[in-house]
């Protein structure tokens, strides 16, 4: 059984054009040639790698990113716990989303107001969510590892004939040799993914974060499957064009949480620009246009084929999803325009520092109103001493304030 499914997956009639003479042999290395394709088990040591870069990843934010962090302003305080509350604990623990119903029947049997259960409910999840300082390391970490890779596949794809143009992708499949150079973006490439699997749970959770997983699937499963079948031309611009606006939006969120007005909106504006061009425009137009027609065009095939098929479709994945994401930058655009801030749409812990602080804002007006009505002493004014009709309080003494109260050394003055 085993057996039958290991040769129905490597099932040549799958693999390559029926119309040509190709077969898993053609991409067979010869022993002391200097001609070297693409085999299953180079990419193995992009899981050991993927470790490594979790080292490496934790070296750096420890001993570079956090001191720089700090210098920037960064806050890595926590949010203050909410007041011990058995029952409202044991709502949140039911991990339920709750109804307004649910909070006037939580509010009764705590006998506290409607507000004040929101307000301990908003407190109770921001305590779950990542700090600016955990949210601009793995940033930091982002920010290093696209620069280094879009620069290091830019400079060698500089000089190539197929990056100018991508008909060359095609010429003369499947025998192509891999270079030194397109071999180590491979491996570095995925073992960066590998070790975004591998810290899934521990970084920062986005509203898109089903997006994110079926990315990266779709992501790892083009990899592996390019180098089996030697598309590895065409997977090497694939993986630039997707480096390519992820350095600035490094820069632009990071700026965010150092709060960084200024550079939060000359970065942002750069990542729109390079996000459109390379991912609205030059990726369909030119990587999805090649994959789909220049494989005809280029006479390798005068048909499609299942692994053809096969890498179109998690192609068209990824650009379902740049489309689903621009979506959510211009909802950012539209809140620059209206609010004047840029915010990250994709973060449920940036709504939630949002509803903190609004949370905080109206409870420190509550106590700002609690105190206009106190006498010196702490008591309350009492109301035949409060006068309605220009703000006016009288002072415990019989004087009007005139809508303030002036401290002089025996009381208040008016």
């Amino acid at each position: 059984m085993a057996q039958y499914l290991y040769d129905t997956f490597w099932d040549e009639r799958f693999w390559f054009p029926s119309n040509r003479t190709h077969s898993w042999k053609s991409l067979e290395n010869v022993p002391g040639s200097n001609v070297y394709y693409p085999d299953m088990k180079d990419l193995h040591w992009s899981l050991l790698l993927g470790v490594a870069l979790i080292g490496i990843r934790y070296l750096l934010e420890t001993f570079i990113v956090v001191p720089i962090a700090l210098r920037l302003g960064v806050s890595n305080k926590k949010p203050q716990k909410p007041a011990e509350n058995k029952i409202l604990e044991a709502a949140w623990a039911d991990k339920r989303r709750l109804t307004h119903d649910a909070i006037k029947g939580l509010a009764k049997q705590t006998d506290m107001p409607e507000r004040k259960v929101e307000i301990w409910f908003r407190k109770r999840k921001q305590l779950n969510a990542p700090t600016p300082m955990s949210k601009f390391r793995e940033c930091s970490w982002h920010l290093i590892f696209y620069t280094t890779f879009f620069i290091y596949a830019l400079v060698y794809l500089w000089k190539k004939p197929y990056f100018w143009k991508t008909i060359l992708c095609w010429d003369n499949w499947p025998h192509q040799p891999v270079t030194e150079e397109m071999y180590w973006h491979y491996v570095v490439e995925l073992g960066f993914y590998w070790s975004l699997v591998f810290t899934v749970c521990s970084d920062h959770k986005r509203k898109d974060f089903k997006e994110m997983i079926v990315h990266h699937f779709a992501t790892m499963v083009l990899m592996y499957f390019s180098w089996v079948l030697n598309f590895v031309r065409i997977g090497t611009i694939v993986l630039a064009v997707h480096d390519a606006a992820d350095t600035w939006l490094a820069l632009t969120k990071m700026s965010i949480y150092s709060k960084n007005k200024m550079a939060t909106d000359i970065f942002f504006g750069i990542f729109l620009l390079i996000w459109i061009l390379s991912r609205l425009v030059y990726y369909p137009f030119v990587v999805l246009y090649s994959t789909t027609f220049e494989p005809y065009a280029s006479k390798l095939t005068d048909h499609t084929f299942g692994a053809h098929l096969f890498f179109n479709f998690f192609l068209y994945l990824l650009q379902i999803l740049h489309i689903i994401w621009t979506y959510m930058i211009f909802r950012i655009v539209y809140r620059k325009l209206i609010k004047g801030n840029v915010e990250d749409v994709r973060s449920d812990s940036e709504e939630s520092n949002a509803e903190y602080e609004s949370d905080s804002e109206q409870e420190g007006k509550e106590r700002k109103e609690r105190k206009e009505k106190m006498q010196p002493n702490g008591t309350k004014v009492p109301k035949s001493e409060q006068n309605g009709s220009n703000g006016a309080v009288t002072n415990g003494y019989g004087h009007k304030a005139n809508g303030r109260l002036e401290m002089n050394g025996n009381g208040f003055k008016n």
